[in-house]
């Protein structure tokens, strides 16, 4: 069981999600985090959707065309069969790196077989449903939706007539045609020529982007798969990169841990940044460094977990009581309380995500200077925070304490925040954050340990296991062979994990007990096995939970431990990150 049978295509300007039948049951415009247009994925009769469905029995195929973001949904009977194209346009436009990225939907449809009927089922929802949209016929070949009270428009264009469309009778589809949706104003001098060549310039831009990565022998499959999906994911205009494009999609089915996650974590983004380096993917990490000098142009008491898009703050979360929720899990959150959390793991993230910037030798930038004031000020910040409880890396709402991770990002600020002035011979702070760093490791590494679990544990004094702290070795605070750390390793993979698959933590929290794993997490007991020399253990579990993948490959943030199922926001940017950077792992000598 893998259910969430959803592809994602996108043009890193907006993002929509097409199910395993064809229909377009997500969608927000004109960015990631506006309003949706379609929603049926939260409410299945009121969210919205855009789908062509066949009159009679078809056997429905989908996968991506090879190397590329985009989606064909082949749809086969006895006597008729058809296929819908569906990608969000995008290709470089001249050598400064300019993108047309147009705030558009193409849908091109060919008939392979026969003379297939469908019903065109276009039922866009603007604003979350809220209100009501009314679409009306512009002309013969276009459609109008605009909304009760608020001034967006959608238009749809198509080669086949509008008013059949809107009036919801079968159409016998033509050998050819098209529909293209578009933001506030109707694309014209539509054509099948016209959208042809659209899609040629977009499977070739995908294609070059694909060809210009770094790529090892094994998994390149999952790896190439990974990386265009954490592309899809970063904003360009500002460069920020969201955790996922949706909203709201439970952690537990039936459950209340549902979330908006179509921001711009901190944490998330430098996960996403250090993967497409690997890949050398150097373009989002001088997008991300330049989302990251705005947010900081003015010196903050602290550094919120989270931002929009835009680099603003984000809005504290509202409840749609309008919508039913992903298979009726309410509530449907817009906005996120974690905005207003104190997580000091952030500062270590932030210097982590900016290092590249002073190590590789690809980037030339002139404002080296600027950057080195950002750095010390996020170095002498995280050494302050490092004293203070938090609400960690998991975001308990009501639980502040010490917690490990936090204090671990700290140290990692101070410790890369070092290397840096070293780097540009800034003498004086690089003594005096070489004591801070020397006590902070120490502390942590005392304690953290609790010698009755025989493991470093979630907080300081605290009796649970936590799958954050896999991460110690990799970030350099100790050894992985370490006996200490090994025995954390072994301890996690006995007490943390379930049918192969590693929860973040078990203990309760603001909601309960976890019930689903968090599937991340499962990738960093894997990348800690690796330090320690068990590459084989590693690959097994590696491999186990790739199974996982839905049919096009994508990953949510959880899986149902029991039955396989995903859950979560989808697809979720952290998962993606942790296939690239634990395939690469394994393929190293």
């Amino acid at each position: 069981m893998v259910y969430m049978d959803y592809a994602l295509i996108g043009n890193c300007q907006i993002a929509a999600l097409v199910s395993s039948r064809g229909s377009l049951d997500w969608c927000c415009m004109p960015g990631f985090d506006s309003p949706s247009v379609f929603a049926r994925i939260l409410d299945e009769n009121r969210g919205g959707h855009f789908a062509l469905r066949p009159i009679g029995s078809y056997l429905i195929e989908q996968r991506y065309i090879r190397n590329t973001n985009v989606l064909e949904t082949t749809f086969t009977g006895s006597e008729a069969a058809f296929r819908i194209t569906d990608f969000i346009p995008r290709w470089l436009l001249d050598a400064e790196e300019n993108h047309h990225a147009p705030h558009e939907i193409y849908r091109y449809v060919e008939v392979l077989r026969g003379s297939p009927e469908v019903v065109a089922e276009y039922r866009p929802r603007l604003d979350y449903a809220r209100g009501e949209t009314r679409i009306s016929p512009v002309d013969e070949w276009t459609l109008m939706a605009t909304h009760s009270e608020l001034p967006d428009r959608l238009f749809l264009t198509t080669n086949l007539d509008s008013r059949t469309i809107l009036d919801g009778e079968p159409i016998r589809l033509p050998q050819a045609s098209f529909f293209i949706l578009s933001y506030r104003q109707p694309v014209t001098n539509a054509s099948n020529g016209r959208v042809i060549d659209k899609l040629q310039k977009t499977i070739s831009y995908w294609r070059y982007w694909v060809k210009t990565c770094y790529l090892p022998k094994d998994y390149q499959v999952e790896i190439i798969r990974s990386a265009l999906t954490l592309k899809m994911l970063v904003y360009e205009p500002t460069g920020a990169i969201i955790a996922a494009p949706t909203t709201s999609i439970p952690e537990i089915i039936g459950g209340n841990r549902n979330w908006d996650y179509r921001f711009c974590w901190l944490r998330d983004a430098y996960f996403i940044v250090e993967a497409l380096l690997q890949l050398s993917r150097f373009e989002v990490v001088e997008g991300f460094t330049n989302y990251l000098k705005d947010l900081l142009v003015n010196r903050m008491d602290y550094l919120r977990p989270m931002f929009t898009i835009e680099g603003k703050v984000v809005p504290e979360e509202i409840r749609l009581d309008n919508l039913s929720g992903y298979r009726n899990s309410k509530p449907v959150h817009i906005g996120n309380n974690a905005t207003t959390h104190f997580q000091n793991d952030v500062y270590g993230e932030m210097i982590l995500a900016l290092s590249p910037m002073f190590y590789d030798e690809r980037v030339v930038r002139s404002d080296t200077q600027h950057l080195w004031e950002i750095i010390s000020y996020l170095v002498e910040v995280a050494m302050e925070k490092f004293a203070e409880e938090d609400n960690g890396l998991w975001e308990f709402r009501n639980f502040p304490r010490h917690y490990t991770f936090s204090k671990l990002m700290c140290w990692a600020a101070v410790d890369r925040g070092m290397k840096i002035a070293r780097q540009l011979k800034k003498e004086e702070e690089w003594r005096r954050w070489g004591k801070a760093k020397y006590r902070m490791r120490q502390e942590v590494l005392e304690k953290a340990w609790n010698p009755d679990v025989q493991a470093f544990t979630q907080a300081y004094g605290s009796p649970h296991l936590d799958a954050s702290n896999l991460l110690m070795p990799l970030l350099g605070i100790i050894d992985p062979q370490d006996p200490r750390m090994v025995s954390t390793v072994l301890r996690s993979e006995e007490v943390l994990m379930q049918n192969r698959l590693a929860f973040r933590y078990t203990n309760q929290d603001d909601f309960g007990e976890p019930e689903n794993a968090f599937t991340i997490c499962t990738f960093w007991l894997i990348d800690a096995l690796i330090m320690m020399g068990q590459k084989r253990r590693a690959r097994r579990y590696f491999e186990h939970v790739l199974k996982f993948a839905n049919h096009v490959g994508l990953f949510s943030e959880d899986i149902d431990p029991n039955t396989g199922e995903l859950t979560g926001n989808f697809p979720q940017g952290y998962t993606h990150v942790a296939v690239i950077n634990t395939a690469m792992m394994l393929a190293a000598p």
